[in-house]
């Protein structure tokens, strides 16, 4: 399987982004919604479970700039015959979807009062970092004032409209695999080669 990618399918480094950022968006979600149907989230013992949530949160945000310049760097496959306005929701439905992968993990983070521990570093809480002491000083906006709108940004994006960009790019995907047989799901898969 080449690196790059092909007039015909994409790359390995394109597959790799692609598997990666879906794996911990969808493992990210697994386990918050594991923290609010069996856990009580004002429980001592929920920031651990909730530090994995904001490990596969920072994990999906970290990746979204090296995928991005991949995919403006990089030719993309041909892709298959369809009308403009399916070419059209289409290109709105990837930016869509990368818009999504930014602005989940940026408000998650920014939102939180923790800090987000890897193992073998952590990062930082948003509210200690200089940029929240520039913005309390420059606009005089306190912490108890600045994260519950983000907080209500990130839980309502990621409760009412997350599941359905995903859910429509997975119907799509499944779309073209079974009923259009075009090859588009099958040059995303791992371990696949158009040649």
């Amino acid at each position: 399987m080449p690196w790059k990618n092909t007039k015909l399918e994409f790359g390995a480094v394109a597959k790799v982004f692609h598997w990666t950022s879906a794996a911990a968006f969808i493992a990210a979600y697994a386990v918050v919604y594991y923290v609010i149907w069996f856990m009580d989230d004002t429980a001592p013992e929920v920031l651990p479970v909730l530090n994995i949530h904001w490990v596969l949160g920072m994990i999906v945000g970290l990746s979204v700039l090296p995928r991005l310049l991949w995919r403006l760097a990089n030719l993309q496959p041909d892709q298959p015959h369809a009308s403009p306005a399916e070419a059209m929701l289409a290109h709105a439905a990837h930016w869509g979807l990368y818009a999504l992968l930014i602005l989940m993990p940026l408000t998650g983070y920014i939102g939180t009062d923790a800090p987000t521990d890897f193992g073998l570093f952590a990062l930082p809480s948003f509210r200690e970092t200089a940029l929240f002491g520039w913005i309390e000083t420059r606009w005089g906006v306190s912490w108890e004032a600045f994260e519950p709108p983000v907080d209500a940004i990130h839980h309502f994006v990621g409760k009412w409209i997350a599941w359905v960009v995903v859910a429509l790019h997975v119907a799509a995907a499944l779309f073209h695999h079974v009923v259009r047989r075009d090859g588009v799901l099958t040059r995303m898969l791992p371990g696949r080669s158009a040649a």
